[in-house]
């Protein structure tokens, strides 16, 4: 059993790839949700967004949403 204690999002457009930008966000999405006290989260969502322009190549972010939660042992 488990308990939501809150919701977390994040975003990244650090990764020098897709993939590492989403690994970043989703690392920022465990921290948020440790400091809620959560000892795991569940993902509700992944996206992107456009951060803004350097020249004329869009920054993209990889956006996450969860929900923290507190796993009871049993």
């Amino acid at each position: 059993m488990f308990e939501v204690i809150g919701l977390v999002s994040a975003s990244s457009d650090a990764g020098m790839t897709e993939q590492g930008s989403l690994d970043y966000a989703i690392e920022e999405l465990k921290k948020q949700a440790a400091k809620l006290g959560a000892n795991g989260v569940l993902l509700v969502s992944s996206g992107e967004s456009t951060t803004g322009f350097v020249g004329n190549v869009a920054v993209i972010a990889k956006t996450v949403q969860g929900k923290a939660i507190f796993v009871k042992a049993q």
